[in-house]
C-alpha cells in the first residue's frame, strides 16, 4: 500500500478481493478503494459523503441511536440479507488476513493473542480455510 497525503492509504493491490464497505460492490466495479485493513471506500460513496456533510444542517432534536429506529419493518426486513451479507464478506476477508499471517509463518498463539482469542480458539476457526488456501495456491 502506499502511503498519500494526511496518511489516507490507497489499497489497490488487484490480488485481494476488496469491496466497498459501504455499498458493498466489488472493486472490478469501483476502482480503486481508500480505507484501512477492515474497511475500504470507493470514489461514489466518498463522494456522496462529501455531499452529504457539505449539505447537511445540525439537527435541533436528538440524533436517532439506531439505522433501524428510522425504518418501517418492511424496510428492515430488506435490510437483513444486506447485513448478513457484509458480516459474511467481513468474515472472508479476515480468513484472507490470517492466511497471510500463516503464509508469514506467524503462529497461531501470535494470531489469537492479536484477535482475542486463544491459540486454540483461533486454531479452530481458520486452520480449514488456511489449510484450504494453501491446496488451492
Amino acid at each position: 500500500m502506499e502511503q498519500s497525503a494526511k496518511g489516507v492509504k490507497e489499497i489497490a493491490s488487484a490480488d485481494q478481493p476488496f469491496m466497498c464497505s459501504f455499498c458493498l460492490r466489488p472493486r472490478e466495479e469501483t476502482g480503486v478503494l481508500v480505507g484501512a485493513p477492515a474497511v475500504g471506500i470507493c470514489r461514489k460513496c466518498i463522494e456522496a459523503a462529501v455531499v452529504l456533510f457539505q449539505n447537511s444542517v445540525p439537527e435541533a432534536g436528538p440524533m436517532q441511536r439506531a439505522p433501524w429506529d428510522a425504518l418501517d419493518n418492511e424496510e428492515l426486513l430488506r435490510q437483513l440479507p444486506k447485513v448478513a451479507k457484509a458480516r459474511d464478506d467481513v468474515e472472508n476477508h479476515l480468513r484472507i488476513w490470517v492466511g497471510a499471517a500463516r503464509s508469514r509463518k506467524i503462529s497461531w498463539a501470535s494470531i489469537g493473542e492479536s484477535l482475542g482469542m486463544s491459540r486454540q480458539s483461533a486454531w479452530e476457526r481458520f486452520h480449514q480455510s488456511v489449510v484450504a488456501e494453501d491446496k488451492s495456491a
